[in-house]
């Protein structure tokens, strides 16, 4: 079966909740895996990025990292039906 593959990169400058929404949305909720990093910045993640829930449309994720270079990489894919 083929999977359907979307992913994106979010700046994160708040702390706390952050709502993603996908490019487009898929028939069921998806897997989705996160990826944060500090952009031009030689510094470690202080706190581990949780995924808070999961739907076709987005995803909402929590931590209490934020800075203006604070950035999450994530990719989601649904297995095609």
């Amino acid at each position: 079966m083929p999977f359907l593959i979307q992913s994106g990169k979010v700046l994160k400058k708040n702390p706390g909740m952050l709502s993603v929404n996908f490019p487009r949305p898929f028939s069921t909720a998806p897997n989705v895996v996160v990826s944060p990093f500090w952009e031009n910045q030689d510094m470690e993640v202080g706190h581990d990025e949780t995924i808070d829930s999961i739907t076709t449309h987005g995803f909402t994720l929590a931590s209490k990292n934020a800075a203006p270079n604070y950035y999450v990489n994530w990719i989601a894919v649904e297995n095609e039906r």
